[in-house]
C-alpha cells in the first residue's frame, strides 16, 4: 500500500474507532483528501480589504463583482519565463476536466504583480492562450501589495542590469477565496491535473 493510501486509511480507521457514523464520511473523507495533499485550510474565513483593478478586458472588478464563486488566486505575471505559464497551462488542462457543475463554481484568477507592462492589451491574448474562463486582474498599484499581503503571497522586483528587462521573484500558491469574499487558504504546487481535480471537486463540496 502506497504512503498516502496508508495515512488515509489511518485516518478513516481512527474515525471509524471514534464512533463517526456512516453520515459524516463524505466530509471526512474529503477533509482527509485534502490534508493528504498538503492542501491549507484555515478554522475560519479571513477577511480581505476592498480592492478595484481593471480586468484584460478594461471592465472595473471589485471584491463585490466577485462575490458568488470560489475563487483560485494566483500572483504572477506575463513576462514569466517559467512558473506563470507552467501553472496557468497546468489549470487549464483542469479546468477541461472538471465537470461543468463544478466549473461553475469556480473562477481562476491571475492578479498580475507587474501592473506597469500588464495592461489590459497585453493580458488579453495571454490569457485567451491559456482559457476564456480566466481572469487577470491588473492596474492598481495601491490595492496590489495589500491584496498580496492579505493572501500570503510573495514578489519582488529583479533587475539584470542596463540592456535587460527585469523580472518579478514571487511565490506560487495558490489562494482559495470563498464565495462571500473571505479567505479560507491555499494550495501549494505542483498544480497538474492529476492532483488538481479531485481537489477542486473535494473543495467544492466542503
Amino acid at each position: 500500500m502506497k504512503k498516502g493510501a496508508v495515512g488515509l486509511f489511518l485516518i478513516l480507521a481512527a474515525a471509524l474507532a471514534a464512533g463517526i457514523s456512516a453520515a459524516q464520511w463524505p466530509a471526512l473523507q474529503r477533509q482527509a483528501l485534502l490534508t493528504q495533499q498538503g492542501v491549507v485550510m484555515f478554522p475560519a474565513a479571513l477577511t480581505i480589504s476592498d480592492y478595484q483593478f481593471v480586468d484584460q478586458q478594461g471592465n472595473i472588478v471589485t471584491q463585490d463583482t466577485l462575490r458568488g464563486r470560489n475563487l483560485m488566486v494566483f500572483f504572477g505575471y506575463t513576462y514569466c519565463p517559467d512558473i506563470c505559464p507552467t501553472t496557468l497551462m497546468d489549470l487549464s488542462r483542469t479546468w477541461k476536466q472538471l465537470p461543468p457543475a463544478v466549473r461553475a463554481q469556480w473562477q481562476v484568477i491571475l492578479v498580475s504583480i507587474d501592473p506597469q507592462r500588464d495592461t489590459p492589451d497585453v493580458m488579453a491574448p495571454y490569457m485567451g492562450y491559456f482559457s476564456k474562463d480566466f481572469m487577470a486582474l491588473t492596474g492598481n498599484t495601491a490595492s496590489l501589495p495589500v491584496l498580496a499581503a492579505e493572501l500570503n503571497a510573495i514578489y519582488q522586483r529583479v533587475d539584470r542590469g542596463e540592456g535587460n528587462g527585469y523580472l518579478m521573484d514571487h511565490s506560487a500558491n495558490l489562494a482559495i477565496i470563498d464565495k462571500q469574499g473571505g479567505y479560507r487558504g491555499y494550495i501549494a504546487p505542483p498544480h497538474n491535473a492529476a492532483r488538481m481535480v479531485p481537489l477542486i471537486e473535494a473543495l467544492t463540496q466542503e
